[in-house]
């Protein structure tokens, strides 16, 4: 992916605050003709986040192994949320740049940057389909965001859980949510729920158009689902003495990544330090990336065991990795499921 959790302080009794957006399944991106058609895929695989070592939230690459860190955006605006495309010739992002977050996409050189939207709303924490196709977010009232992190956000409690076509000329809204990720048959779609009671494991049937809470009673308070390669997995961060504030953000005080089978069955933890999240899949499924706080908000590789972890990242504050190989770069499946989209004009 995701929300992810891509930036975060600590609060008042070592409670730490943050914003969830997601980065998650990476699919094909199809556009028009004129539109990166010509951009050229990395030809070693890649890990995308989002850096604020240089002062502000940036877009940046490095390998698999945390070397070689370059800054792709290189912009005054802040950056969040980064997602390759299955071919590895785009790169999906959050911008405020038109002061407001919206979603944008750029060659993975950082050039030719583009918004997807022709109208202006509070977009943010998406993902693509695995035809490449649509692409799900979550979307706001720009009239509700509020300052948080010297940045205006609007709370989880008013956002929508929305698709929309790739280049942003069909929107249908979904369910109230955040946090979304594909599942790779493009039939689900797991996210977090929306409400001040909690923010439950929720999926989306796309064809039944119906909406069901997973662990609720288990896990009421989670962050960043992100659906496995296989499909057979979906990976979170359970959060522990979570709760809202008074403006609607959410804070917790211990974050650990956990899977679950994607029919809802057998629980497995990951990790166990006091603040991880934001968990990804490895192309091939077999390690997570993900975020803990080592005094500040770093990136972090590990086995499905949680016994093998390895810190990628060091300087400034680090999030929302996504990672593309282009080895295991493989053409969706034509037994994906088509749907008829209500064509709701993006006003």
């Amino acid at each position: 992916m995701k929300c992810k959790l891509t930036s975060s302080s600590l609060g008042t009794g070592g409670c730490t605050k943050f914003l969830i957006f997601s980065c998650t399944i990476s699919a094909l991106l199809i556009f028009s003709s004129s539109i990166g058609v010509w951009a050229k895929a990395p030809e070693t695989a890649k890990i995308v986040f989002m850096s604020k070592r240089d002062g502000n939230a940036e877009i940046y690459s490095m390998n698999p192994d945390g070397s070689d860190q370059i800054n792709l955006t290189q912009d005054p605006a802040a950056d969040y949320n980064p997602a390759w495309s299955l071919n590895g010739k785009q790169i999906l992002f959050s911008s405020d740049r038109d002061g407001i977050f919206d979603l944008y996409v750029m060659d993975p050189d950082g050039t030719n940057v583009r918004k997807i939207f022709k109208s202006s709303k509070y977009r943010m924490d998406a993902a693509w389909s695995p035809d490449g196709k649509r692409i799900a977010y979550a979307q706001g009232d720009p009239g509700k965001a509020k300052l948080q992190f010297g940045m205006r956000f609007v709370p989880y409690a008013d956002l929508t859980l929305c698709v929309a076509t790739a280049n942003g000329d069909s929107v249908e809204k979904l369910t109230d949510g955040f946090n979304p990720s594909w599942s790779p048959n493009g039939r689900e779609i797991a996210f977090v729920v929306g409400g001040r009671k909690g923010t439950p494991l929720g999926i989306f049937d796309l064809q039944r158009r119906s909406r069901k809470i997973l662990l609720l009673k288990e896990m009421p308070w989670i962050s960043g689902p992100n659906w496995s390669p296989r499909g057979d997995r979906i990976t979170f961060a359970k959060l522990e003495g979570a709760a809202f504030d008074a403006q609607g953000f959410l804070g917790f005080k211990k974050g650990t990544i956990h899977t679950i089978d994607s029919a809802g069955g057998k629980l497995h933890q990951i990790t166990d330090e006091n603040s991880s999240y934001n968990p990804t899949w490895s192309p091939d499924g077999s390690e997570l990336i993900y975020n803990a706080r080592v005094g500040s908000l770093q990136i972090f590789k590990t086995d499905l065991n949680g016994g093998n972890s390895t810190q990628l990242t060091h300087d400034g504050s680090n999030s929302s990795p996504d990672w593309f190989d282009p080895t295991l770069n493989v053409s969706p499946s034509a037994q994906l499921l088509t749907t008829m989209w209500g064509k709701i004009k993006a006003d």
